[in-house]
């Protein structure tokens, strides 16, 4: 299991980062809703000069009202489908990485159909109307929570008909196609913010909650895991390198926290 977060700020490597990256539900969230003091801590990041990037399964149509209202510097949707960036102009900067045409839409839909069928008490999340590239299935958003087996039993649906699969903390998301929260942060930190591969090694801390969140773990060396990830421990394999001590966004707001307090004592 991952260590705690350093208590020490004068020897923590967080001084040195340049952007967050971070997950919503049950990261950002508490109890289902969005904080005020979430909100506060990133506007507070970007006033300090720290770059404030959502990466969410959460649909197009969510993303988009969050690169508008939200205190961030662009926002990566659909586990990497596209990336949106609010322009000084008002003008809204949209970059799909996937698109899906008909027929991969039918296919989605009938494996969700499929997984419903076969694992009771699941249903259609109710954000799919606004999604552009992948399906969500519910497991413990607006349906009475399941086990995280039940969910794994829907994942595989998913998987045998030829799409990818991962699980969030309220969602099964589905889609096809390689990309995913990793693939897309890399190319919009690379080519909208400068930040180099070797840059964003050192420069770019991640904070998620779930197993969708691992290409993330596995490709930062600055990530980091709210508490609850350890509920998903028979699901994880690449771990983050820290945890926090608190859930949700209390744990957000821990690692916001360890974020101001190194730079302040660097």
């Amino acid at each position: 299991m991952p260590p705690h977060l350093p208590d020490d700020p004068t020897a923590s490597p967080l001084a040195g980062i340049r952007a967050l990256l971070f997950d919503l539900d049950g990261t950002v969230t508490r109890d289902g809703r969005l904080p005020a003091a979430s909100l506060a801590a990133l506007e507070a990041l970007r006033q300090s000069g720290v770059l404030t990037i959502a990466v969410t399964g959460r649909p197009a149509g969510w993303c988009d009202l969050i690169a508008r209202w939200w205190p961030v510097d662009a926002v990566v949707g659909e586990n990497g489908a596209l990336t949106l960036m609010l322009q000084p102009d008002g003008s809204m900067q949209r970059d799909d990485v996937a698109a899906v045409g008909p027929d991969d839409r039918a296919r989605l839909e009938h494996l969700m159909q499929s997984a419903c069928n076969a694992v009771p008490g699941t249903a259609p999340a109710q954000d799919n109307d606004w999604r552009c590239c992948d399906v969500a299935l519910d497991f413990a958003e607006a349906v009475p929570p399941l086990p995280l087996a039940d969910a794994e039993r829907a994942a595989a649906i998913f998987r045998e008909g030829g799409a990818t699969a991962k699980i969030s903390s309220i969602h099964v998301n589905a889609w096809f196609g390689d990309h995913n929260k990793r693939s897309s942060s890399v190319r919009l930190l690379e080519q909208a913010f400068g930040l180099s591969p070797s840059d964003q090694r050192d420069q770019v801390v991640f904070v998620g909650d779930s197993p969708n969140d691992e290409p993330m773990f596995a490709h930062f060396p600055l990530s980091v895991g709210v508490a609850g990830l350890t509920r998903f421990a028979d699901q994880v394999t690449h771990w983050p390198s820290w945890l926090t001590r608190a859930d949700e966004a209390d744990g957000f707001l821990e690692l916001v926290s360890a974020i101001r307090a190194a730079k302040d004592d660097a």
